[in-house]
């Protein structure tokens, strides 16, 4: 086991865990769907958005399925990118 791809094994199995790792998908899910409905209302910059929801809901998934520190970080990344994305735009 390597330090930068450290799963949560222990942490995923328990009730509490499945409960997070639904709540991530669902969220990252629901999260890129606002996303994608938004970039149809842009005029410049809109592939910028689509880009963003695809990887939030391919990023969400992902760590939902495998939890590790490295996956949750990139969702995390991927969800504060969104709104400074929306300024520069």
């Amino acid at each position: 086991m390597t330090t930068s791809d450290i799963v949560l094994d222990e942490w995923a199995t328990k009730p509490a865990g499945k409960a997070a790792r639904i709540a991530i998908a669902a969220g990252g899910m629901i999260t890129a769907t606002l996303v994608l409905m938004l970039a149809t209302m842009l005029t410049n910059g809109s592939w910028l958005f689509v880009l963003f929801g695809v990887a939030l809901a391919a990023t969400s998934v992902r760590a939902a399925r495998v939890p590790s520190v490295v996956r949750l970080g990139v969702v995390a990344a991927n969800l504060v990118a969104i709104p400074l994305i929306a300024q520069i735009i």
